[in-house]
């Protein structure tokens, strides 16, 4: 049972206290209080019409931290500084407090067992302790091991993948690409950036996802970001949402997370993972554009 299962492997974390509730498990951490419960959840985009089970996150920051009151205030600056979830609009948290969103789909997206339940385990350890915060340094070693399993991953992807995607440029960090199928979202962008130095988490691995769609009104624009990170959580877009959406300088929607170096020795994959998983993204994000 995946509760269960996470339960142990959060339990784990030190200064962490889990107790059972109705709808799954709450965990209380220094700084957030988070509730992970099991779904079933629709398709959106290439997956509509089919329900899938996921584990679902929400976290509250503890102490005297109000809502985020305007979707402007999320999409321009809460959101862009966050490294994992998507601060949620009080419409779609239902609930008072600055609150963020994560939600992992078991098996559809990724792997569970090596990928799946340890982003479900980031969520919980990490979503919303960067917003107000600089970024926590690991330990050197293991920070360093894990910036050298993905930069070899990243290195390794393949220049072209049949329905997965296309790399557009490379360098020994970094690599640009365009994903492909279902069918492509013509234009849209995927960069991934092993970083020694990364403004939100110090030391890791950087994943965006840009949209090629421009918006003139900055209130539009804040108003779908809002929408594309209720969908994420609340429905299977076809790719882990750990991150979160928001508002570029030149009026695009754009989907980011940063997860920690010391991580990269446990999920060595992320990298291609998330890059396999980009067009899904995009076709969901696509879908809810073209509705609003």
């Amino acid at each position: 049972m995946p509760l269960d299962e996470l339960a142990g492997l959060i339990g784990q974390e030190p200064d962490t206290s889990l107790t059972q509730v109705a709808e799954g498990w709450r965990v209380v951490r220094p700084q957030t209080i988070s509730v992970i419960k099991r779904q079933r959840l629709s398709g959106v985009g290439v997956d509509a019409g089919v329900r899938y089970p996921a584990i679902e996150i929400s976290t509250g920051l503890r102490g005297n931290v109000s809502a985020a009151a305007n979707a402007a205030m999320r999409a321009y600056r809460l959101n862009p500084q966050s490294a994992i979830g998507a601060v949620q609009s009080a419409h779609s948290s239902n609930q008072a407090g600055l609150m963020l969103g994560s939600r992992i789909c078991i098996d559809s997206e990724v792997p569970w067992h090596t990928t799946g339940r340890h982003l479900v385990r980031l969520a919980v350890t990490e979503a919303g302790t960067h917003l107000f915060t600089d970024p926590r340094m690991g330990s050197a070693p293991l920070d360093r091991a894990g910036l050298g399993v993905w930069r070899n991953g990243l290195q390794g992807i393949a220049s072209v993948e049949a329905n997965g995607w296309r790399v557009r440029r490379r360098a020994a960090d970094v690599l640009w690409a365009e994903p492909l199928g279902w069918p492509a979202v013509r234009g849209a962008t995927v960069r991934l950036a092993v970083m020694a130095n990364s403004p939100r988490i110090g030391r890791g691995l950087d994943y965006g996802l840009q949209m090629p769609q421009q918006y003139a009104h900055k209130d539009e624009l804040a108003g779908i970001c809002d929408a594309l990170n209720e969908q994420e959580w609340q429905n299977a877009t076809g790719a882990p949402h750990i991150g979160a959406w928001s508002a570029t300088d030149d009026g695009r929607c754009r989907y980011q997370a940063s997860i920690p170096a010391r991580l990269g020795r446990r999920m060595p994959d992320l990298p291609r993972q998330l890059l396999a998983t980009s067009g899904a993204r995009a076709n969901a994000a696509l879908d809810m554009q073209m509705r609003m």
